[in-house]
């Protein structure tokens, strides 16, 4: 089969969990002989060498069609964090130049779903991995601007531009601008003017659940997600339950050479130094444990640099506490080694983050908040806990539980079992592609 593949942003640059899936996705699918490319984003939105700007290479022998553009270049940044015609007309040519058999989107923020519509007019069948919120929610993780996890309400507003909003309701024709927007019907056009910011974020709900309802097949890597998503009127007929696989090799045999029996019982957070993937939340804890162990956090400060400083510091007053930057994919192993326990304090609706497969194929536990999708990766009291989330001392009480009970870090250890494997999801892949090409 000729497979294209679609990804927001993808590597060598960007490697985090949806690239990393879309990329680990695609090299198995070209082992087995289908003839795959990427057509993905690079998203620098400054002006270098011109408004648009492509390339095209090899990444580790797939072929990718790099595409990058000015972020003035529309005349709504706001709309074009998911429509964008010109990148579905440049895409509509793609893959009729190489007649692909079956389209597969990983994500398209900032590249838009208007690409949906040019599959839909070639009659090719599409694929949709749904990796997080994004055809639902602005700010994809379900969270209010103020941290307070939302579940998608029906009101659309604490989820919008909140100076726009402000501007909108302090406007003395509110009222015309919002009977323009419901005579336009979603055909509104974009512009500086605020009328059209205001249309933008009004239709961006009902336009993007259109286009994903003309999807062949969408995965959901979560029974929760599913659901969520079949709530707000996806067609749950065609929702298919696929867990991530994960390509580890012999990950559990390198840690456990690496590791150091010397060292004391050592808890890992691995993930953005974000508030919604809540680091904090066990800096806070450590201040309440006692006894002799320790914790190592890994993570890029630069993204949320107004969390994350202040995080360091906290951290820094504790000698337990080690807070370090990111690792390199060819350092997991290592990485991994240098903990027991992984702790998964996020305070949003996560699906499955792929750093918790690799710790089940590293054999660690791994403690997370009873939250979203983490509920149906960890089992609680077998080969892991939840907790509460957001709630320090739920999780220092747990932290000190294994600390003063060996033998229960020792039981969930043997009850942890590997993942599924990357092999098993492209399996799995191959059906849903001939089931929505027979279609």
């Amino acid at each position: 089969m000729r497979i294209t593949l679609v990804v927001h942003q993808f590597p060598p640059n960007y490697f985090t969990g949806t690239e990393q899936y879309a990329f680990g996705v695609g090299k198995e699918l070209q082992r087995r002989g289908h003839d795959v490319d990427v057509f993905t984003l690079e998203p620098a939105f400054d002006e270098a060498s011109g408004p648009w700007r492509e390339s095209r290479e090899m990444v580790e022998g797939l072929p990718v069609r790099r595409i990058n553009f000015w972020w003035n270049i529309g005349r709504d940044w706001q709309r074009m964090e998911y429509r964008h015609p010109y990148m579905a007309e440049v895409f509509a040519k793609h893959i009729a130049e190489r007649d692909s058999d079956v389209v597969h989107s990983f994500h398209l923020k900032y590249v838009g779903a208007d690409l949906i519509d040019r599959v839909e007019e070639q009659r090719r069948p599409l694929v949709v991995s749904l990796m997080d919120f994004w055809f639902l929610c602005p700010r994809f993780i379900l969270m209010e601007p103020g941290g307070s996890p939302c579940g998608c309400p029906e009101s659309w507003e604490p989820c919008q531009d909140q100076k726009i909003l402000e501007e909108w309701r302090s406007s003395p024709v509110a009222a015309e601008i919002e009977a323009l927007h419901r005579a336009s019907r979603g055909e509104s056009q974009p512009a500086w003017a605020l009328r059209n910011k205001v249309s933008t974020m009004l239709e961006r709900s009902d336009y993007l659940m259109q286009r994903l309802r003309k999807a062949d097949t969408i995965v959901a890597p979560t029974r929760f997600l599913g659901s969520v998503f079949a709530d707000k009127g996806a067609p749950a007929e065609r929702i298919r339950h696929l867990s991530y696989g994960v390509d580890t090799g012999h990950l559990a045999k390198e840690v456990a050479a690496r590791r150091d029996p010397d060292r004391p019982l050592t808890f890992g957070f691995f993930g953005s130094y974000s508030p919604h993937k809540g680091p904090h939340v066990l800096v806070d804890a450590m201040a309440q444990v006692e006894g002799d162990c320790g914790v190592v956090l890994r993570g890029r400060m630069k993204d949320f640099p107004d969390f994350s400083e202040p995080l360091k510091k906290r951290a820094d007053a504790d000698k337990r506490i080690d807070m370090k930057g990111p690792f390199a994919r060819d350092e997991l192993a290592s990485a991994l080694a240098e903990i027991d326990v992984l702790i998964v304090p996020s305070m949003w609706h996560e699906n499955a983050p792929f750093v918790v497969l690799e710790a089940r194929a590293a054999g660690l536990p791994v403690l997370a908040s009873r939250f979203g999708g983490l509920s149906e990766v960890v089992r609680d009291e077998v080969d892991g806990e939840l907790f509460e989330a957001g709630d320090s001392a739920d999780l220092a009480r747990r932290l000190q539980r294994l600390i003063d009970e060996p033998d229960r870090l020792k039981r969930y250890r043997a009850a942890v079992a590997p993942p599924k494997t990357l092999q098993t999801a492209v399996d799995e892949f191959e059906a849903v592609y001939g089931d929505a090409r027979r279609r």
